[in-house]
């Protein structure tokens, strides 16, 4: 389940503050209201509540928690909003996480602290690997995985990020299709293991809003090794390249394009391979219905207010997975195209909730979550 991100069902329009327009408001009448106003985002925001959402991947799922948004520093004006997620869920297909995420931004953006830590349970299904996978394929297992991901970035020039991080995943399968693939231990983490390794990474980040940008880029470079050395019982490495811009060709109007490259190599589990579908990359698909090595995403996201608190997107997306850069096959490329509506929750923060409908070949998903896919 992407996003860590919740939508809200019930409680919202109590705790989350007065809504707004779908977009920016008018600028304020006087410098002692824009004081006020200014004042008033800095203060620490703690929303507690229960909410419900839907994915192909999950089913239905609820449960509670919570976000705490404020400022780091003595340069509140100067610097981003940190958050602190919170939650527990519970899903149809029996499933269960506990979350707790946080983004911090110190004074004035020159550094970011960035964690994970997760418990889950997760049910699913499992296609086989490569871009001609079928459905008849499909088999069922069930991970118990415990992660944990903390990262530490600098800020170097302007909107140039570079940082460290470290990743522990330590993976127990408790149950497999009897007569399957991975039954069979037919391939890499099969019975599950330990996942533990460093990476480096480089951001270029000039969006004007984290949760929904309507403009400036977002680039990441991301490079992981994983090995003996760092306690891992796989040897494998990981590169990943995410590209992201925003355009507003008019007001309340937003282009989002992506273009987004994974490439791994070595003893990589197959849990950990590049996984296309769910509800960021190629929605349609269910999450994993083709992975492999390697994979190419590129997509694109209009999206449009259409009065008070809603708003319309429209999106496409083509995708490939692959053994090797070489290996790719054009011919074969997988499509999306979908649509969705959106709920703005707090306009000051742009936080919106989103229900999409998509298709891909033979493959139809909806998602009702919260947040921007990208």
């Amino acid at each position: 389940m992407r996003r860590h991100v919740l939508f809200t069902l019930l409680l919202s329009t109590l705790t989350a503050g007065p809504f707004a327009a779908f977009a920016m408001g008018p600028p304020p009448e006087s410098p002692q209201e824009a004081d006020q106003e200014e004042r008033d985002a800095a203060r620490p925001r703690l929303v507690a509540l229960p909410f419900i959402y839907y994915t192909p991947e999950t089913s239905i799922a609820a449960g509670a928690g919570g976000v705490l948004r404020f400022k780091a520093g003595n340069r509140k004006e100067r610097t981003r909003n940190s958050t602190v997620w919170a939650f527990g869920t519970y899903t149809l297909a029996k499933q269960f996480q506990i979350s707790v995420n946080p983004a911090i931004y110190f004074e004035k953006n020159r550094f970011f602290l960035g964690g994970l830590a997760r418990y889950e349970r997760t049910p699913q299904r499992f296609y086989g690997i490569g871009s001609g996978a079928t459905s008849s394929q499909a088999e069922s297992y069930t991970p118990l995985i415990a992660l944990i991901q903390v990262g530490l970035k600098k800020s170097l020039l302007g909107g140039l990020y570079a940082g460290v991080r470290y990743e522990l995943e330590k993976t127990t399968i408790t149950r497999t299709e009897p007569g399957g693939i991975l039954d069979a231990a037919a391939l890499p983490g099969s019975r599950g293991g330990l996942v533990s390794g460093f990476g480096v990474s480089l951001d270029w980040d000039t969006r004007d809003n984290v949760l929904f940008p309507r403009k400036g880029s977002f680039f990441q470079l991301v490079a992981s090794t994983f090995g003996p050395v760092w306690g891992s019982e796989f040897t494998f490495n990981s590169l990943s390249l995410d590209l992201r811009r925003y355009f507003s060709p008019a007001r309340d109007h937003v282009l989002a394009v992506q273009a987004c490259f994974r490439f791994t190599s070595g003893e990589t589990p197959f849990y950990r391979l590049s996984l296309l579908g769910g509800d960021s990359l190629m929605r349609g698909y269910y999450k994993g219905r083709y992975r492999d090595r390697d994979m190419i995403v590129l997509q694109a996201e209009y999206r449009v207010a259409i009065g008070g608190r809603f708003g319309l997107a429209g999106f496409a997306g083509v995708g490939q997975v692959f053994p090797r850069l070489s290996d790719i096959d054009l011919k074969s490329l997988k499509y999306s195209l979908g649509t969705g509506l959106r709920y703005s929750l707090d306009s000051r923060e742009n936080t919106n909730v989103r229900m999409d409908l998509a298709w891909g070949i033979r493959s139809f998903g909806l998602y009702f979550t919260a947040q921007e896919s990208f």
